[in-house]
């Protein structure tokens, strides 16, 4: 056997294998559709590349034609090809206020001081907003996905997250231990991971990403945020694939639940933990106690990237992460944003924006938005549509294509689209092909 065929057989056994392997997992995932597929597949090519060969007994020159092609495919795949694009931020001179998020305007009711205030500086948001105002509560009665019992046992978990909100600061040791920043930042990363985080990164704070006034929380309302911290440790943990799978109905609610009040759990003790080290520290938890831009601050910690859909896109779990972070004074080694291809794939994918059932991604190009280049993203759509069905829905996190599980399949797709434009345009149409370019649910 010469080396034209025994190449063309080891070529033709590694795709075989990569399909088995992938059509196994995706059975593990409960994709029927890609398992399916990816069966066909392994017997159409198996039946072509190796029955052809047996059958018409190519010579060496024919048989290298092939072998050629899917190297080369196989190169273009893998290989630097075309220019990666990074988030470009500018000059950002106004920091947000609170007070606008759609979380903390929900929460202005009729005939209150908040209320008459804020609607007199903001009049073009009334409207809008007392629209939403009459849906119902988020997990409540009314709700497409409610649920009596469980519904009301996701609300008891954000009700033992804010019970911490009075617990994210406090006295700091008069005594400031001297400490070596590399060795101090080792152990604070060491400390978050051996608490199930499934990464964590430093970064230095940005003040532009620290809210300007409260407009949730136990601190007065309008009160100026003067965090002048210096660093933030911040950390990703990890959404359960299955629970996000089952998006937009209240299992995904569960999970986000579960891991907000993880993130306080962690936060907290490590927040107090720097205190008694002699260090100021604050944790910034759900409830709302937030008083920074945690996607923003952890793109600058090197946990990953912002993408189309406004989340912050892990490098190995996707969408499917919740953010938690501690901002302080404690001397530490920031890391450095990561670039993984994600703004490429973002403006080339669009299923986020597809499956959107309230139209609140942008499926066009970015727009500067603060002096950051981004996509725009309709907070009152989306907060509309939540409201509506009870749920915070999830479903731009589920057909995320970087939020399926870090398989070998899917790693392998990831290596690719990390450096190649050939990769990228490749995967997109795969992954409609394989998963459906519309959802159902």
């Amino acid at each position: 056997m010469g080396i034209v065929e025994l190449s063309h057989i080891i070529i033709g056994t590694a795709i075989c294998l990569f399909l088995i392997v992938f059509g196994s997992s995706s059975i593990r995932e409960r994709k029927s559709r890609a398992a399916f597929l990816s069966l066909i597949m392994l017997i159409a090519f198996g039946s072509i590349w190796f029955g052809g060969y047996i059958l018409f007994k190519p010579s060496p020159f024919f048989l290298s034609i092939p072998n050629i092609i899917t190297l080369f495919m196989a190169l273009l795949f893998f290989m630097p090809f075309g220019k990666r694009s990074s988030i470009k931020v500018g000059d950002i001179t106004e920091r947000v206020d609170e007070r606008d998020i759609m979380f903390a305007r929900n929460e202005y009711e009729p005939g209150t001081e908040k209320y008459d205030k804020y609607y007199a500086d903001h009049p073009e948001l009334k409207k809008i907003d007392d629209r939403i105002r009459k849906l119902p509560e988020f997990l409540s009665h009314g709700g497409r996905y409610y649920d009596q019992a469980r519904s009301a046992e996701v609300q008891s978990i954000f009700k033992s997250v804010r019970s911490f909100l009075n617990h994210v600061d406090g006295e700091i040791d008069a005594t400031r231990q001297q400490l070596d920043k590399m060795a101090i930042t080792k152990e604070m990363k060491e400390m978050v991971l051996e608490h199930e985080a499934a990464d964590v990164g430093v970064a230095r704070l940005n003040p532009a990403y620290v809210y300007s006034r409260v407009g949730r929380g136990p601190e007065p309302w309008g009160a100026p945020i003067n965090n002048n911290h210096t660093y933030a440790i911040v950390f990703t943990l990890e959404m359960d694939y299955f629970k996000v799978e089952q998006a937009p109905r209240l299992p995904i609610t569960e999970e986000s639940a579960a891991q907000y009040l993880n993130a306080a759990k962690l936060s907290i003790p490590l927040a107090e933990y720097i205190r008694n080290l002699g260090y100021p520290a604050r944790a910034h938890i759900s409830g709302s106690n937030y008083q920074i831009m945690l996607p923003a601050v952890a793109y600058d910690a090197g946990l990953g990237e912002l993408g189309r859909l406004n989340y912050l896109i892990s490098p190995k779990l996707g969408a499917r992460v919740r953010l938690g972070a501690v901002t302080t004074d404690l001397p530490l080694i920031p890391d450095k944003p990561i670039n993984f291809g994600v703004q490429n794939f973002c403006a080339r994918c669009k299923k986020c924006a597809t499956n959107c059932p309230s139209g609140s991604i942008a499926s066009g190009g970015k727009t500067d938005i603060r002096g950051v280049e981004k996509w725009t993203f309709d907070i009152e759509k989306c907060f509309r549509y939540w409201k509506a069905i009870g749920t915070d829905c999830g479903l731009c996190m589920k057909v995320c294509p970087y939020s399926h599980p870090p398989t070998f399949t899917h790693n392998t797709v990831r290596a690719g689209i990390k450096s190649s434009s050939f990769a990228q345009i490749v995967s997109a149409w795969a992954d409609d092909l394989f998963y459906g370019k519309k959802v159902k649910f």
